[in-house]
Order: structure tokens, then sequence, then C-alpha cells
């Protein structure tokens, strides 16, 4: 199965409303994604399941940001990968397999959602759009990245420690549809060396696992 990261675009609203819907509970209110895509401080990324004749070139992509992998890291990374999900063989046309909303507020990229398609869960594409998240956050100049996270949502929390999350409080009774808490997370400062490196670091070992990606910024 090929998987690839692009922005979003207004063609992609339907079956990014159709995740949002099997993602959240019935009480969350839907995104204004339309007007959003509009803003210039919301970006929006999805991972997508291109078809056979969508082909890209190394020029297509964002050039890697400030302590992003190099060029030939990332030039790996644009041919897709063929089958490393396990799922050869299947037919999709640019089926979107997930989504992240992100939203650039001062100096902070901070997470609105982020979903990934039931059927295709537990095979990388969350840690891609984190992945992608962090980039544009990096591209942006922003110093740091935020996001809310369920507190009973243990695999998602392990997932954001992995890339240097940290917890910064509670969100009492955040979540409408149970009243649940949220554990507010963020990182240290993406620009630092530090983190740099462990971000280059952790996209390695995720291309070691998964195979070459297309990423276009």
């Amino acid at each position: 199965m090929d998987v690839a990261l692009r922005r979003m675009r207004a063609e992609d609203i339907p079956q990014v409303i159709a995740i949002e819907r099997e993602a959240f509970s019935p009480g969350w209110v839907g995104t204004p994604f339309r007007r959003d895509l509009n803003s210039r401080y919301c970006r929006f990324l999805v991972a997508y399941l291109p078809d056979d004749d969508d082909t890209h070139s190394l020029d297509d992509a964002a050039q890697p940001a400030s302590g992003a992998p190099d060029a030939s890291m990332w030039g790996r990374m644009l041919q897709g990968v063929k089958s490393a999900l396990g799922l050869a063989g299947e037919q999709f046309n640019d089926q979107l397999a997930g989504y992240v909303g992100i939203w650039l507020q001062g100096s902070q990229a901070h997470i609105t959602e982020i979903a990934v398609r039931e059927s295709l869960r537990g095979q990388g594409i969350g840690e891609l759009l984190l992945i992608g998240t962090v980039r544009v956050a990096l591209e942006q100049g922003m110093d740091e990245v935020t996001l809310e996270a369920r507190v009973s949502n243990f695999i998602a929390q392990r997932l954001y420690h992995k890339y240097g999350f940290n917890e910064m409080g509670i969100r009492k009774n955040y979540y409408a549809d149970n009243r649940e808490d949220a554990v507010i997370m963020t990182t240290d400062a993406i620009h630092a060396g530090a983190y740099r490196e462990q971000f280059t670091r952790l996209q390695e070992r995720f291309l070691e696992r998964y195979g070459e990606i297309h990423i276009d910024l």
C-alpha cells in the first residue's frame, strides 16, 4: 500500500468529514473545514493512498526545515511505500487514511484534531501525521507544538511522549460527550539542538520500519 502526506484540498473535505465522524463521539462539534482551509493561521494535512498514476519528484516536496533530515533522507521518502503496511493488492483511488488539523497561534503550532480511518489504524499513519505536524511547525518558525489528549487515551499519549511532548496540566471536563478531562501536552523548544536531533532520529527509525514515503507540505 502506498501512503503519502500532503496538504488538504477542498475536494478532500467529504472524506475528512467521514473520518472525523468515525473517529470522534456523536457529541463532537464538526470542524468548518471549508472555512478553515482559507485561513492563513490553519493548516490541514492528509495521509492518503494514491493511485498508481500519482507520481511526484523531489522538487514537488518542501525542502527540509532546520532540524529536519537532510535532502538525501527526504529524497528516499518520495517514492512511496509499496507494501510495508501489509495491504498490497487492495485498490484505492486517493482514499484518505487520516488527517491532522494545525492552528498556528503566536509561537505555537496547536494540534486541534488528529484522526486515522478505523480500518487503517495501528500502521504508522498517526505517527506520519505527527511527523508532518512538527515539520510544518519548524517551517513556519513556531517555537513549540501543543495539543490536548483524553486522559484515558494512553496509546496516543505514548506516541506524543515519544515525540517529545510533556504533560503541562489538565483541562477539567474538556470533552463534551462524557465530561472527560484532557491532558495538556507541549513539546520543548523544537528549534533547540536536542529536540532537532531527537526528531531526526525518530524520522530515520520511521523510515526504517515503513519504507519510503512521499511528503509534500
